[in-house]
């Protein structure tokens, strides 16, 4: 540091610039500068660019998910009317099993022709659609107490529910799955020893009651009662599933596979909209079940599953299962009760795709 009386010697470019005010070095200068400023213009009208792409997706992404919600929300609304929605339903079945009554009434009056006729009709269709889904089948080690044991199968999945129903005459129309079916074991371990599960972990057979195999279109099934157990009320207890119910949610996953073409899930691989109202059912359903929500055994071991793919698989064949376990009005009413929007997903989305495609056959 100068101290008092020191002298100060100045550099060459402040003495330049004390003199004229400009220097040399910034005359030479000038033409870098000019092309410094013509790369930072053009390289900001880049990134400029890039950065009205960027917003412009940002944008797309705000309004698609303001449209998941708005969806959403619409999904929660309609949950008043879907209520009305499954009411209506079931007094039009209950009309069309009144209808379809054989017999007498109470005052032992009988039925008119076209009442009849509409019975006949309808048995017509139920007959028919066993018989194509029975050629359809493989029974191992056959024999008569089998086959109509199987026969029966498929007959309580039909009256069970017209969205049964409708899934088998699917499957009759379509012809293009194979059903294999074990009646002496609770198990699929004699039909086939190893498989892949939809977690993607190798098991054998003795660890599933039914598989739906999507590459081969084959559906497996041990055909006796499978017993399994269960926590209810901070204890396990024993509960009964019947192959009926296991064979109608096998099935529905092949219908789904057919229809979709999406590995089994319930919308098509290109449609956003549906994969997310689907995901944002599976996550709700999730959350009542980590939150300690009583759930019914057949969505608790959908939720079960490991991995997304086999939980979004297994859910949607909850419904049918419940049809089939419970019957078409209390089955219903529970998933009303216990998984609203997957019942209305599936009234609205999954039940119109399937009636299209029968009418068309």
């Amino acid at each position: 540091m100068a101290g008092a009386g020191d002298t100060v010697q100045n550099l060459p470019v402040e003495e330049a610039v004390a003199g004229d005010g400009v220097t040399e070095l910034e005359e030479g200068s000038g033409d870098s500068t000019d092309g410094l400023r013509h790369y930072q213009s053009s390289d900001f009208a880049t990134l400029q660019g890039e950065i009205n792409v960027l917003h412009r997706e940002i944008t797309s992404r705000d309004i698609l998910l303001r449209k998941l919600e708005e969806s959403v929300t619409r999904l929660s609304e309609d949950i008043a009317p879907f209520k009305d929605y499954v009411k209506a339903k079931m007094q039009e079945e209950a009309h069309s099993a009144s209808s379809h009554s054989s017999g007498s009434s109470e005052g032992g009056a009988t039925q008119d022709g076209d009442q009849e006729t509409e019975e006949e009709e309808n048995n017509r269709a139920q007959n028919r659609c066993v018989d194509v889904m029975m050629s359809l089948t493989e029974i191992r080690e056959n024999n008569e107490e089998k086959t109509q044991k199987v026969i029966g199968f498929y007959e309580k999945i039909y009256k069970a529910s017209p969205l049964t129903s409708l899934m088998l005459t699917f499957l009759e129309r379509n012809r293009g799955v194979k059903v294999l079916i074990d009646c002496d074991s609770h198990n699929i371990s004699n039909l086939v020893r190893r498989l892949v599960s939809m977690d993607g972990v190798k098991c054998d057979g003795t660890a599933f009651h039914t598989f739906t195999d999507f590459f081969q279109c084959n559906v497996y099934l041990g055909g006796m009662v499978w017993q399994y157990k269960v926590i209810e009320c901070r204890q396990y207890v024993y509960k009964n599933l019947d192959p009926e119910v296991s064979l109608a949610q096998s099935l529905m996953q092949m219908v789904m596979y057919y229809i979709f073409e999406n590995r089994g899930c319930p919308y098509e691989c290109d449609d956003d909209l549906y994969e997310k109202l689907y995901e944002k059912i599976e996550q709700e359903a999730l959350q009542k079940k980590d939150s300690g929500v009583c759930v019914d055994d057949l969505i608790d071991d959908a939720l079960s599953k490991k991995t997304p793919l086999a939980r979004e698989v297994s859910l949607i064949s909850v419904v049918p299962g419940m049809l089939v376990k419970y019957g078409s009005k209390n089955g219903m009413s529970k998933l009303q009760e216990k998984m609203p929007f997957l019942m209305l997903f599936f009234m609205q989305h999954v039940i119109p795709k399937i009636r299209s495609i029968v009418d068309e056959v």
